[in-house]
């Protein structure tokens, strides 16, 4: 890296040491030239306060404008002055940890929540370095991302992946030449402040990440541009001074003191590069260090109300004191942001369609009375009035799949009603894809409760641009009293002579016709016949 960013970097050093005792918490504009990320969401503080690290107030996400309110809470610190610098804005919300020269093994952790105003929209909290500052840099740390709060009224897992991770140009002050070297070929020669672009966002490790500078080793300069060669003491390089500043890698030969081609176990490059949409697994990455004008990495986490990150530096050495420091001891930037994308919502009630019928009541020939029910099995759910509400269904299975009409449709997702009867299915729109028709389709397990539909079985749905809110897809069910079809059976007797069944002279009765063989006092006697009437009705709506 040129050397002018070097010198740029301790004259921002300096300014800053100069105004640590005079900080005050300020809560300010964006500036002009916004640095990356972007894509934060615009965010208004409200209250905040200076020595606990915490503001509040609301946000508008990117994407779908989704609107809330939102919590930013500053859980310790560890290497950072009490007073901190927030700037809110339309691209999220930048925190400055204004660094404390008297502790290392720097450390911050924040607690970032949401409340969001409705959830027509999935949520994702965004993390990134610096969103407005353009000055200054990041350090090589860790970021363990805990407590992380789905949210419950969306029916979609939280997710922690990489939203970008591009290639970008590693900072030489905040990396150090156990990165930023290299060594020329054949040679004892090494190459230092060396201009290296890769990603930012890596794979955790346990492993641990080192800083110092080539030409301060024991050593020589050689002709040309950032040329050094290190002597050797017993086969490995030392620093030329007890004050030197940085900490050498383990077994510091000439193969093992670069990263790039250390044959050390400890030494080799085990913080993998983590690739675009990628899942995080554990829940912790490793950013490497980068100045925050070009820093525009994005972790997002889908889908929550609230997360905690905790940072930590993982540098082994410091270019601003000598020894074994972990952490850069200078300012360290961290930004949160919201963003927001349309989900469909498909819901329904499976209901029992009895108008409010006690089941315990229901009769399968009677006709009128109680089942003189507009309500009854008319297909519509009736939760009022509320002194004979109809109610839902529980155990129901609902499936959203692709079509109505396949044999082996593709199933997007599938519920089961709850002990209301109610189903609910949060689906993001790249499942469905293109498809403007999607289909939902019912069934019980048990076919002997609820056995009579009053509705269809399946429900398709057209989807319009633009709507992604779909409720009241209801299906109906009866239990087998309250069928709509009301048989009801009677007879006559008649000698036999009658032309049509519909005759005056037959006196059709429910009640059971006696007989006997002599006649006496019976209906039916010998040589006699009986005429049926079989009456159908159905009493449904």
């Amino acid at each position: 890296m040129p050397v002018r960013f070097a010198a740029k970097y301790y004259s921002l050093r300096a300014i800053e040491v100069i105004l640590y005792p005079v900080l005050a918490f300020v809560v300010i504009a964006p500036l002009a030239a916004q640095a990356a990320p972007s894509d934060m969401g615009s965010i208004t503080v409200t209250s905040s306060n200076a020595l606990t690290g915490s503001a509040s107030g609301t946000y508008v996400a990117a994407g779908s404008g989704a609107t809330g309110s939102f919590m930013l809470t500053r859980n310790n610190t560890r290497g950072y002055a009490n007073a901190v610098v927030i700037t809110p804005g339309n691209n999220g919300i930048e925190i400055r940890n204004n660094a404390d020269a008297a502790n290392n093994n720097d450390s911050f952790t924040y607690t970032f929540a949401i409340t969001p105003d409705n959830n027509n929209a999935i949520h994702s909290i965004k993390i990134g370095q610096a969103s407005y500052t353009t000055g200054g840099n990041s350090e090589v740390a860790r970021h363990t991302l805990s407590n992380v709060t789905q949210n419950s009224a969306i029916d979609i897992p939280s997710r922690i992946y990489v939203n970008d991770n591009p290639s970008v140009p590693f900072y030489y002050e905040a990396m150090g030449d156990y990165f930023m070297g290299s060594r020329e070929s054949g040679t004892n020669i090494f190459r230092y402040n060396v201009d290296t672009s890769e990603a930012q966002v890596r794979s955790n490790s346990t492993n641990n990440l080192y800083f110092y500078k080539i030409n301060e080793l024991a050593g020589s300069n050689v002709t040309g541009t950032r040329r050094y060669e290190p002597s050797l003491v017993n086969n490995e390089v030392r620093f030329a001074g007890a004050g030197s500043r940085g900490v050498l890698p383990p077994t510091p030969t000439f193969a093992n003191i670069l990263k790039s081609t250390s044959t050390n176990p400890n030494n080799q490059n085990t913080f993998t590069a983590l690739t675009n949409n990628q899942t995080i697994n554990g829940n912790s990455y490793v950013t490497y260090g980068i100045e925050n004008s070009s820093s525009n990495y994005v972790v997002a986490v889908r889908n929550v109300t609230s997360i905690t990150l905790t940072y930590d530096a993982i540098m082994n050495g410091s270019n601003a004191f000598p020894g074994n420091i972990i952490g850069e001891t200078f300012n360290e930037w961290i930004s949160f942001g919201i963003e927001s994308a349309p989900v469909y919502v498909f819901s329904g009630t499976v209901f029992n369609d009895n108008g409010g019928i006690n089941d315990n009541n229901a009769n399968l020939e009677t006709i009128g009375g109680i089942y003189d029910n507009s309500r009854y099995f008319n297909g519509i759910f009736n939760p009022t009035p509320t002194s004979s509400p109809e109610l839902g269904i529980a155990g129901s299975t609902v499936r959203l799949v692709s079509d109505c009409n396949s044999n082996n449709p593709t199933v997007y997702a599938t519920s089961t009603t709850t002990n209301t009867g109610t189903y609910q299915f949060t689906v993001l729109p790249s499942v469905i894809g293109s498809n403007s028709l999607v289909c939902l389709i019912e069934t019980r397990a048990n076919t002997n409760d609820y056995p009579i539909r009053t509705t269809t079985d399946k429900r398709a749905v057209s989807l319009t641009t633009d709507t992604y809110r779909y409720p009241n897809n209801n299906f109906g069910r009866v239990v087998a009293q309250n069928a709509a079809l009301v048989l009801e059976k009677e007879q006559a007797a008649n000698d036999c002579r009658i032309t049509s069944l519909t005759d005056s002279s037959l006196a059709y009765s429910k009640g059971a016709l006696s007989t006997s063989e002599t006649g006496a006092g019976a209906n039916v006697r010998p040589g006699m016949c009986i005429a049926y009437k079989i009456t159908a009705t159905n009493r449904a709506n």
